[in-house]
């Protein structure tokens, strides 16, 4: 007689519904177990939202600092304001401004390749730079 696997005991490839996090949360999809309880995670690690921003002047650092303040991580598209007669030196001006904002409330600023930044709100989320 041949050896064979009870295909009932054997799981190599297939999660059993057991396994799978039956909320559909982001804690499922990112890959958490559920034997532990991440929702008692305090709030401010919880409750940021992530969000694409247009720069197109200067005039919008206020706008940017709202956002920031209601704890939004944004990634900022800063070719906009160049190419609608803003100069390098109002580009600069604004994350120089942006940059002292974060920096009083322990947020963080970053560059993602040539024409992106991202903002950090808070000391819980860091960049690397």
């Amino acid at each position: 007689m041949k050896k064979g696997y009870d295909v009932n005991t054997l799981k190599l490839w297939k999660k059993e519904n057991d396994d799978i996090l039956s909320s559909g949360s982001p804690h499922e999809t990112l890959g958490f177990s559920k034997d532990k309880n991440y929702l008692e995670l305090p709030a401010f690690i919880q409750n940021y939202i992530i969000k694409k921003y247009e720069l197109n002047s200067i005039e919008q650092v206020p706008d940017i600092k709202k956002k920031l303040l209601r704890r939004n991580v944004l990634i900022v598209d800063a070719q906009n304001l160049l190419k609608n007669c803003g100069t390098l030196t109002d580009l600069k001006q604004a994350i120089e401004e942006i940059k002292s904002f974060l920096n009083k409330r322990g947020g963080s600023i970053g560059r993602i390749g040539e024409h992106y930044l991202i903002l950090s709100p808070s000391s819980n989320i860091k960049i690397a730079n």
